[in-house]
């Protein structure tokens, strides 16, 4: 009986240790993922430290390269090769005529390989000899009226290259011959050839950096063999606002430093007398026909009049330069602001950041000499244009920012104007494009119609465009949404910036330009005064990056 009851108690105690064994091998299990995933949050959160840190040197490394360039503007743009009216020429390049497989004669049959092989009956043979004859005949005659339509197709093709090389023959001398009548003409000082010769050099130089403005209003002295010049400087957001980004961890959050405001100041300045030398240097160093003596230059930023509050021309820099003193320079190791100032007695804006203007010297409208016209009423109307054309203008300008983009059919289109793909890797994708011609604000309905779109679709992204604006609403309902809003004021900038060309009426130019299009007969003001008209024969090239 004790026996058992022993056995019995045996048992239990082993099942109890086993079963204690169990649960201190799982709990060992749940340190050891415990660990692991203490582990792994922690190689986790210092890779995501190290991330932010990497992302915060990046953005603080292309701050200070920006500022760098804005630094070494005038000395990269030296270094630039000066523009000469040769490098426009067209090579005589005609790609030569290459019919493919049509210059391949179609091959012949030969009668040797329908002939009858022997061992047969002389009938047999006979017959065997007949049915040659006929196979090779009805080939020969494919063989021949193939031929025959190889030859026809051969000769067209051979006119329609004709015609074409021709004509890429014909556009080739006319666009040289163009170019050398812009070339005569500026050795004759003709101002036309001059103004055109020249705003073509400041338009075509690399020398600028992205997102600088160029805009210049032209005119050419023959007399006294002057350019006058009115130039756009960038605005005073060149200089960026932050000096640096650091990562804080406590807070997982980028922390930016503000750059100085007496540091900033400076180098915007510096930055514009950078503009106005380098502008007289690509100028005088593409002058070899030699129409230019001097230079009248001076610099302007788009702002609003302080006294009337009316959008005007604000003019932070001026400077008049012969070309004997500008060739005695080394531009590459001057203080810009002292060159500009005591070298070429100019004069520059005490404070550009405050739009502080100086009084320029010698305008274009002060000229009175013939001039071409260039970007005056050109640019179409969008509010008067033809819808197809104006979905189509979208599209262009889509493209023209390296998208693919096609406009969709006028009926069963989904709401859809535009269909664009952005093929930039991780940001990139499909968007939907609407387009609105209003002249009134868009009714925050159209941006809930076009949310509802990209949903159905599937797109990534929403583009509602429109030649009038937005209201509060509507920015509203877009935040934090994959919607984009392009108001008709943004449209043109857009346009502008990447070639094309298009304005919102009267409205979509700025007033001296406009005057100077339309030959206003509002009475001129003081030169250099603001809200200054300018007379029917002053030219106004407006430029924009492309």
């Amino acid at each position: 009986m004790s026996r058992r009851a022993s056995g019995t108690v045996g048992v239990w105690a082993e099942a109890q240790r086993q079963r204690q064994r169990h649960l201190e091998a799982e709990a060992r299990q749940q340190r050891q993922r415990e660990q692991q995933a203490r582990a792994y949050q922690r190689r986790a959160a210092q890779s995501h430290r190290e991330y932010r840190q990497a992302e915060a040197q990046r953005r603080t490394d292309e701050l200070d390269a920006r500022v760098a360039s804005l630094q070494g503007l005038l000395g990269a743009g030296c270094r630039a090769p000066a523009f000469r009216a040769d490098s426009l020429l067209k090579a005589v390049d005609i790609a030569p005529f290459a019919p493919g497989p049509l210059a391949r004669p179609v091959p012949m049959p030969d009668f040797q390989h329908y002939q009858a092989q022997g061992g047969w009956t002389a009938n047999r043979r006979a017959q065997a000899q007949a049915d040659a004859r006929a196979r090779y005949e009805r080939d020969w005659q494919q063989a021949q009226a193939a031929e025959a339509q190889r030859q026809r197709q051969l000769a067209s093709y051979e006119r329609e290259y004709r015609q074409w090389a021709d004509a890429q023959l014909a556009d080739v001398r006319r666009h040289n011959d163009g170019i050398s009548a812009i070339t005569d003409g500026v050795r004759r000082r003709d101002p036309d050839a001059v103004v055109e010769y020249f705003t073509a050099a400041l338009y075509a130089s690399t020398a600028w950096p992205d997102g600088f403005p160029r805009q210049v209003a032209a005119a050419y002295d023959a007399s006294a063999g002057q350019l006058v010049l009115d130039w756009e400087l960038p605005a005073y957001d060149v200089v960026p606002e932050t000096k640096s980004v650091r990562y804080q961890s406590s807070t997982d959050q980028d922390k930016e430093t503000p750059r100085p405001v007496t540091q900033r100041r400076a180098l915007y300045r510096e930055v514009l007398a950078q503009c106005m030398l380098l502008v007289l240097h690509e100028l005088f160093a593409a002058d070899g026909p030699g129409a230019l003596e001097s230079v009248a230059l001076n610099g302007f930023v788009d702002g609003h009049d302080p006294t009337t509050g009316r959008p005007d021309r604000l003019f932070l820099a001026t400077v008049m330069a012969a070309r004997a003193p500008f060739g005695d320079l080394r531009l590459a190791q001057v203080d810009a602001g002292s060159c500009l100032a005591d070298a070429l007695r100019g004069q520059l804006s005490a404070r550009p950041d405050q739009l502080t203007v100086v009084r320029p010297g010698r305008r274009p409208q002060d000229v009175g000499n013939r001039v071409v016209a260039h970007g005056g009423d050109e640019d179409p109307d969008l509010y008067a244009m033809d819808p197809l054309a104006f979905e189509e203008l979208v599209a262009d300008l889509f493209r023209a920012m390296g998208m693919q983009a096609v406009t969709t059919q006028r009926s069963g289109d989904g709401g859809v104007d535009v269909d664009a793909l952005d093929p930039t890797p991780i940001r990139g994708g499909t968007i939907v494009v609407q387009v609105k011609r209003y002249r009134a604000t868009v009714p925050p309905t159209a941006v809930r119609d076009l949310y509802g779109t990209v949903q159905d679709t599937g797109a990534n992204k929403g583009v509602l465009v429109t030649t009038s604006r937005f209201g509060p609403g509507s920015h509203t309902f877009a935040s934090g949404k994959p919607l984009e809003l392009i108001s008709g004021t943004e449209l043109v900038d857009l346009l502008h910036r990447h070639g094309l060309r298009g304005r919102l009426g009267d409205g979509g130019r700025p007033a001296p330009d406009r005057a100077a299009a339309t030959g206003s007969a509002a009475p001129a003001a003081a030169p250099g005064r603001p809200g200054d008209r300018l007379p029917d024969d002053y030219n106004v090239l407006g430029m924009g990056w492309t």
